[in-house]
């Protein structure tokens, strides 16, 4: 599909051509020596502000002729911003650091609004050149152990946000409600015969997400930190099979530790174990004999990173204007991407389709 139907396709939407291109442009990049990236990047980033500012022009008048290539062009984008944040995260200076959080809240907006048009013209999409996206395989696949394990830690975590008793009535259902939404990303994610796992639960997940929800992400609330901390284990899961998620379950992890109350570190044992383990194909592949074994995850024969000191410190309280919610994102390529990303809007009951 993207080899061939989709360059035939770009012909008559230049938005969508400009984004094949910066996405070429990134892995291109990404295949260089770290000195030699900035040019392939720099004509990424160039390719993708175009396609952005094409995709806005059409927002507010989605055709079934024009859906197509639009849903095709926000999946490329998503990517993209994975690929491109992470370029910059990791050449940013400790003055200008990336934040994992504010990061993948954006990817959650893109997510979000790519969902959105998805739902406005799911059927013209589904039988549009983009359709093999949203159809599954005829065959078995590769099954992603750490989704399994996912679903297996879910109920411990959900049983300690039920039983906390310092947490907030509304906080908790928000909390418990958001913890729901797991079910249906991993219904989709399980089944015998599903191409890239990971990135079908990565995509989907995010639809649900609520207001409120977000806006406790970006307060820094524990709760929501710990919600979060358990979706960034299929990052990191997703690190070894596709080059523009290097490093983000790591990043998003750190950052997530870093901010976290001490109360909650009972709840988040699981996710933190995975902090110092460098993410290699073997590592989940053969998670599930682990478990087997020894129950949770405990296997220390994995290659281990040098072990990553980071403080705790307090949660923002709730409400407050402090200076998470605020602060300024250095690279022009996210404050697009959420523009972006808002005027998509967000939808909360539609499919994310994986890629093919």
């Amino acid at each position: 599909m993207w080899r061939v139907e989709a360059p035939k396709h770009a012909n008559a939407h230049d938005y969508f051509m400009h984004e094949i291109l910066a996405f070429a442009a990134l892995h291109k990049a990404y295949q260089q020596p770290s000195d030699q990236r900035q040019p392939y990047y720099a004509c990424g980033i160039h390719h993708q502000d175009l396609a952005i500012r094409g995709v806005r022009e059409r927002l507010h008048n989605v055709t079934n002729e024009e859906a197509p290539a639009i849903v095709a062009t926000s999946t490329l984008l998503t990517l993209s911003v994975f690929a491109s944040t992470g370029f910059e995260a990791q050449s940013a200076p400790t003055t200008a650091v990336v934040d994992g959080i504010d990061s993948i809240m954006n990817a959650f907006h893109l997510m979000q609004g790519m969902g959105h048009v998805l739902a406005l013209a799911q059927a013209a999409v589904r039988e549009s050149f983009v359709g093999p996206m949203l159809r599954d395989p005829t065959e078995p696949t590769a099954s992603q152990p750490m989704l399994q394990e996912l679903k297996d830690h879910l109920p411990a975590l959900t049983a300690f946000i039920g039983n906390k008793t310092d947490l907030p009535e509304a906080e908790r259902k928000l909390y418990l409600t958001t913890m729901a939404y797991f079910e249906p990303a991993l219904q989709i994610s399980l089944p015998p015969r599903v191409d890239n796992r990971e990135l079908r639960f990565l995509f989907f997940w995010p639809l649900h997400l609520d207001p409120e929800f977000m806006e406790s992400l970006r307060q820094r609330r524990s709760g929501a930190i710990a919600i979060l901390m358990h979706f960034a284990v299929v990052l990191l899961a997703a690190e070894p099979r596709y080059w523009f998620m290097e490093d983000w379950g790591h990043r998003v992890m750190k950052a997530c530790q870093k901010v976290i109350d001490q109360s909650w570190i009972p709840a988040v044992q699981w996710p933190l174990s995975f902090l110092d383990q460098v993410p290699t194909w073997d590592l989940f592949a053969n998670l599930t004999r682990q478990g087997q074994s020894s129950g949770p995850l405990t296997d220390t024969s994995s290659t281990l990173r040098q072990p990553t000191v980071i403080p705790q410190q307090e949660p923002t309280p709730m409400g407050s204007s402090a200076s998470h919610g605020e602060a300024p994102q250095p690279f022009s390529l996210q404050l697009q991407g959420t523009k972006y990303a808002v005027q998509m809007g967000s939808a909360v009951d539609e499919q994310v389709p994986d890629e093919d």
